[in-house]
Order: structure tokens, then sequence, then C-alpha cells
């Protein structure tokens, strides 16, 4: 998933509201969803990162990780396309179940019981895997002692038409909530 760094206000309001979110994205997706939410993984494994990604990390050139596509699927719509890059030595202790998420959401791990800390968003572009098209993005790194893993998240079209049909919802979970777009 290329990854091109662009101003948050490229981005149409309703857009914006979404994409800087500080909560987690599963949740609100869910809040979003009328009938079912679920993830559905593209491809995981040891691969090496891009360049841009490894810089990101600060990982040598040539080293690999352990890298996780997946598409976040609303009432069975894609709506996002979302990559995570974890270096190997973020992959010990507790955080080696980070390999066996399966079709559970990162956020599940990223917010839960021992959150990681997130960094500030880059907000942008990317084409996701199997896209010909670039649609808008957010990268951000998240922390937890000495691991640093970098998401990368690109929100597709039906998303956006989806959030534009739905009348004002509130989602119970944690206070995030999603007002008038």
């Amino acid at each position: 998933m290329g990854f091109r760094p662009r101003p948050w206000h490229w981005l149409p309001r309703y857009q914006r509201r979404v994409v800087r979110h500080r909560g987690s994205l599963t949740r609100l997706l869910r809040g979003l969803t009328r009938h079912r939410f679920r993830v559905r993984v593209l491809r995981e494994g040891y691969r090496l990162p891009k360049a841009d990604e490894a810089r990101e990390l600060g990982l040598p050139a040539r080293q690999k990780a352990w890298i996780r596509d997946v598409q976040l699927i609303g009432d069975d719509t894609p709506w996002v396309q979302a990559r995570t890059v974890i270096p190997l030595h973020c992959l010990e202790g507790p955080n080696r179940r980070l390999r066996h998420l399966g079709n559970r959401p990162l956020g599940s791990a990223l917010f839960g019981r021992h959150p990681w800390s997130r960094e500030a968003f880059t907000c942008g572009q990317a084409q996701p895997l199997g896209h010909a098209t670039q649609y808008p993005a957010r990268r951000s790194r998240f922390r937890r002692g000495q691991g640093t893993l970098l998401v990368t998240e690109c929100f597709l079209p039906p998303l956006w038409d989806d959030i534009r049909d739905q009348a004002v919802r509130r989602h119970p979970t944690h206070g995030d909530s999603l007002r008038p777009l």
C-alpha cells in the first residue's frame, strides 16, 4: 500500500472527521454498521516492508517484518483496507499474539486491556492492494514499551457513500460517537 502524505485540509469535512478519529477505528466502524462487521485477511506473513515503512519504523534495509493486509467490512461492503507492519523485535513476549489475530481486528489488541499509545496521525493518500486508484488514508505509529508498529488505513469510497446515507448515530461503547457529518 503506497502512502503519500497530504495536509488534512484537502479532505472534505465529513471525511476529515472520520479520518482524524482518535479512538478505535474498529469501534467507530462497528457503530456505523447496520448488520454485520468483520475483518477479512488479504495476506499476512514475514515480508520486506516498503522503503517508506522501514524508514518510518527505523528498520535497517532488507529486514523483514510481520505484515498484515486486511479489509474492514461493514454490511458486506469493504470500507477500509489496512496494512500493519510489525518489526520482528515487537513480536516477543506478550506481543507475539499479534501474529495470530486471524479475523480479529487489530484494534482489539491495540485498544484492549493493555493499550498501545498512538502517536500523531499523518494524513495522506494510499493505493490499496488490488486497487488502481489512490484514496484518502492515514498512517500512525503505535508504541508499547520498546515496541513500535505502523498502521496505514485507506478509506474506500463505499464508506463515504454509507456515511452520507446515515442519520446521526451514536455508538454506546466507551464514548466513541459520530456526530452529524
